[in-house]
């Protein structure tokens, strides 16, 4: 089952609010922390879900949020590679959390705006619940900036495994 427009736009509304909250948490609680990576991802997520609300790039609701979703990667990305920020828990999930959402939307739009079908069926229903699910798990990264699906572990597990031998340090020392 889909979720109605009416509950959609009260949790969406809850969802834009629970940002805006992590983003003061994060400032209340690291207000005297040299560290202040865990505040400007929060801030940077609640500023992305602040005006996707108010600005469109689109007139189609789904493809504004896939914009704002891809604009918001871009914008963590290109902090964390100007700044030289460090990866930490948070950025992998709100970096999967922004991917899977913008996904999620531009299906939606194919089936809804592009081929025209009103009638639901698993993809809405799946988008109702994924997208409201993957919300709910970024804001808990930003609160506790934890590994707790044990994603950063298993990205970490698949650099080490698909790592090409070539790359290997030891064979260059060898070779030196």
């Amino acid at each position: 089952m889909y979720i109605s427009d009416v509950v959609g736009s009260l949790i969406g509304s809850f969802i834009e609010w629970g940002f805006l909250m992590v983003f003061l948490f994060s400032l209340v609680t690291h207000i005297n922390k040299p560290d202040k990576r865990l505040v400007i991802l929060a801030f940077i997520m609640m500023i992305s879900y602040f005006l996707s609300g108010i600005f469109n790039l689109s007139i189609y609701s789904y493809l504004n949020w896939f914009y704002f979703d891809l604009l918001t990667i871009t914008t963590i990305l290109a902090w964390t590679y100007y700044a030289k920020i460090g990866a930490f828990n948070a950025i992998y999930y709100i970096v999967l959390g922004l991917f899977l959402n913008a996904i999620l939307m531009i299906c939606i739009f194919i089936d809804i705006v592009v081929t025209e079908n009103r009638t639901p069926w698993a993809l809405w229903s799946i988008y109702s619940f994924g997208v409201n699910t993957i919300d709910i798990m970024m804001l808990i990264a930003l609160i506790t900036n934890r590994d707790f699906l044990l994603f950063h572990k298993f990205c970490s597990y698949m650099k080490y495994k698909i790592r090409p031998s070539f790359l290997d340090k030891s064979e260059h020392l060898t070779n030196a």
